[in-house]
């Protein structure tokens, strides 16, 4: 009976160790399911709570959502604040579209909550919600660039009100924050937005003339003066003038002011002249009447200083000293050199540019004599 009691005591015990160690296993399952479990709903957290703290990630979702492409180039543009003290950030995504390049400017707003409490959120603006209708006035044969892109040409409208100089562009369904760019000469590079008040912008006032239109024209203004004076000097006539003079229809009889300023007779009056110190002043910018052909007009005044030496002429007075000493002669050449050479006087010169179809055209000129 003993032996049978300790038998039983002997498998209870065995029964409640495995019991314990059944236990202690299923215990270590629970806590390892519930660690995955944390584990996994914390990379969520963290990961959901990253993702859409990222205000290009999220433009980029919606983009690959809204369109079906998954190939394009996104340029971010500048962080502001709106009304509300809210962050806003602008991208702009350019992607192809049954061959046809198409650009898309995007808007997001910083939200004043946060998500879990810990991560920045940002929402897409509605697309479209500002979007407005309104009119474009440029100078003819800029380049116009919205958001990076050319308007179709299609919204070109037709204006007879409007100078020959200008184009109107009938926009519809732009942002007023787009960014606007026109490039072009004779104008410097200007960027700001389609904002107006009225629905109506006309950057023409607007736009300032560039270094590079300025010195260009400078320069064909000081070669057409210097190429005018050995023209007339040479003995040759208007008609060889070069390719600046091609559209002065004064070229003929400034030219022949030129040679009458210069020459009395066959004697030449001013030799070893040159011209420097070239001081360029521009006018406004003026834009043809309505019946003139299209093109963008600018006046340049140029200031310079000219220096010569006059002219030897045969005289009876220099025929009577032909027997006078080698020293007074010399003394008399002196003086008249002294009292007939001109030394810097100061000139001014004026040009009229005009800018057409990318060539810069001179259409008037008006030189001055040295004597």
């Amino acid at each position: 009976m003993r032996e049978a009691r300790e038998e039983n005591v002997m498998t209870d015990n065995n029964q409640q160790y495995k019991w314990r160690q059944r236990k202690q296993r299923n215990t270590r399952l629970g806590v390892w399911i519930v660690a995955v479990i944390l584990v996994s709903v914390g990379g969520t957290f963290v990961y959901e709570g990253l993702r859409d703290s990222d205000p290009q990630r999220v433009a980029e979702e919606y983009v690959k959502a809204a369109t079906g492409v998954e190939s394009f180039t996104v340029e971010a543009g500048d962080r502001s604040l709106n009304a509300d003290n809210q962050f806003v950030q602008d991208y702009t995504f350019t992607y192809t579209v049954d061959g046809k390049e198409t650009s898309q400017r995007l808007s997001l707003t910083q939200q004043q909550e946060k998500k879990y409490g810990l991560f920045d959120q940002w929402t897409l603006q509605a697309a479209g919600a500002n979007a407005v209708d309104m009119d474009l006035i440029v100078p003819a044969g800029v380049q116009v660039l919205i958001d990076g892109v050319s308007p179709d040409e299609s919204s070109i409208e037709e204006d007879d009100t409007l100078s020959p100089g200008a184009i109107r562009y009938k926009l519809t369904s732009v942002e007023p924050t787009a960014k606007l760019q026109i490039n072009g000469l004779p104008f410097e590079s200007y960027e700001g937005t389609l904002e107006t008040s009225n629905g109506l912008l006309d950057v023409r006032d607007r736009l300032e003339v560039s270094e590079n239109a300025k010195v260009q024209m400078e320069e064909i203004g000081k070669s057409m003066i210097n190429e005018l004076y050995t023209a007339v000097m040479q003995g040759k006539t208007s008609a060889d003038l070069g390719e600046s003079f091609a559209q002065v229809p004064n070229k003929d009889n400034l030219f022949k002011a030129i040679s009458s300023n210069l020459f009395r007779g066959d004697e030449l009056q001013a030799d070893d002249i040159t011209f420097e110190g070239f001081e360029p002043v521009f006018g406004d910018i003026y834009y043809p009447g309505r019946d003139e052909e299209s093109y963008i007009g600018i006046e340049m005044k140029l200031s310079y200083t000219c220096s010569y030496e006059q002219g030897e002429a045969e005289t009876e007075s220099e025929t009577e000293t032909e027997t006078e000493t080698e020293a007074e002669s010399e003394s008399e050449t002196d003086t008249e050199t002294e009292n007939t050479a001109g030394s810097g006087e100061q000139k001014e010169a004026t040009f009229y540019f005009r800018y057409q179809d990318g060539n810069c055209i001179v259409t008037s000129a008006e030189i001055p004599g040295v004597i």
